[in-house]
């Protein structure tokens, strides 16, 4: 018989700088931008009244009705002007603009990525401030080395029980960011998997019920994991009880594996951004990853029991779910069932009140 029963919604990369910043009453000042904006509002006068919501379009209820939401903050989030010297893109928004968050109800945000240090090491830290102050849980850098690597600690509540989750976050890339102490950076060599271990195993008082490990990993536009990635994901679950794996920086959609009954999500794609579109592996679509997980027979931990996927487009610095009829709603459903059963999983179709995919475990 089924237990308690909880929805947390994971979605990629969440950029909110350039030009969704100014198209905000408030940013930072960058007259390159202001230029590119105003011509944009010229010739889509609706963004005039662009405001904290219209990033996240129709798919604020989505987010309203998850008891946790989990993000990758693919920006910085200050008005510290210095660049990261030698960067193509260096992204930072306002840090009012954090306000976008809180309009989703954004539980979580990953802060271990190529973006978060673009304006260099005082930006990262009002980025860290910022979004501590909004009342929103990171992990993946912080103020000193032991914030950058402990986990977030969010709660699931069901009556008079409670549920911990544990959320930690790291990147691979750039390498250079490694030598940053309060950024968590890793590498795929034995060293690594071996501190990881001691890091999500260390003892305690009390072990959380789930655990999820959010990761900014490998390159841009690639269709698949590499298999240094594939490998170091099943160590995560085989050797450090990771039960969700929340990968992103593809800036596409990636398969789906269902790995000894724990999920990987190997690239959420990005969710929204001022992104121009790829025409091959198209960045503006992308999907809410709803999860479900539930109370294990008895009542010791959680467990994911399915994944279901709501597919999203990005248009005009705002994304919208979309429905089963659209043509691109067919691109997202045949492309991720393609890659999720090269890794082993098959992906049914759910048409209903919303249009979705689902994976169950």
């Amino acid at each position: 018989m089924s237990g308690t029963r909880f929805q947390l919604n994971f979605v990629g990369d969440v950029m909110l700088g350039r030009l969704i910043d100014q198209l905000l009453p408030v940013h930072v000042h960058c007259q390159e931008d202001a230029i590119h904006a105003k011509h944009f509002v010229a010739g889509i006068p609706s963004l005039l009244d662009y405001n904290f919501k219209s990033p996240w379009g129709n798919t604020v209820p989505v987010f309203h009705s998850a008891n946790l939401n989990f993000i990758n903050l693919e920006t910085s989030a200050t008005t510290h002007a210095v660049k990261w010297p030698h960067k193509v893109f260096n992204y930072r928004m306002h840090p009012t603009n954090i306000q976008c968050l809180k309009e989703a109800r954004i539980n979580y945000a990953s802060l271990a990525n190529n973006h978060t240090l673009d304006f260099s090491e005082e930006g990262l830290l009002e980025t860290v401030r910022t979004v501590r102050n909004a009342g929103i849980s990171f992990a993946g850098a912080g103020e000193d080395r032991e914030e950058a690597v402990r986990p977030a600690i969010l709660s699931l509540q069901d009556n008079d029980k409670e549920y911990s989750v544990h959320v930690y976050s790291a990147s691979d890339h750039p390498g250079e960011w490694a030598r940053v102490p309060n950024f968590h950076f890793i590498d795929y060599l034995p060293a690594t998997r071996h501190r990881l271990k001691t890091l999500l195993m260390s003892p305690q008082a009390k072990p959380p019920d789930l655990k999820i490990f959010s990761v900014h990993w490998g390159p841009n536009y690639s269709w698949s994991p590499s298999e240094e990635i594939r490998s170091l994901a099943h160590y995560l679950i085989d050797e450090c009880g990771v039960d969700i794996i929340h990968g992103h920086s593809s800036h596409h959609i990636q398969g789906v594996e269902v790995y000894k009954q724990k999920l990987i999500i190997y690239g959420c794609g990005d969710f929204v951004d001022d992104y121009a579109i790829d025409k091959t592996y198209r960045n503006d679509l992308s999907a809410v990853w709803r999860v479900a997980v539930e109370e294990k027979e008895g009542g010791h931990g959680l467990k994911v029991r399915e994944l279901e996927v709501l597919p999203s487009r990005i248009s005009h610095f705002q994304t919208n779910l979309l429905q089963d009829h659209d043509v691109d709603y067919d691109w997202v459903r045949k492309t991720l069932r393609k890659l999720s059963e090269q890794l082993g999983t098959d992906i049914e179709e759910k048409i209903g009140k919303e249009s979705r995919m689902s994976v169950k475990l």
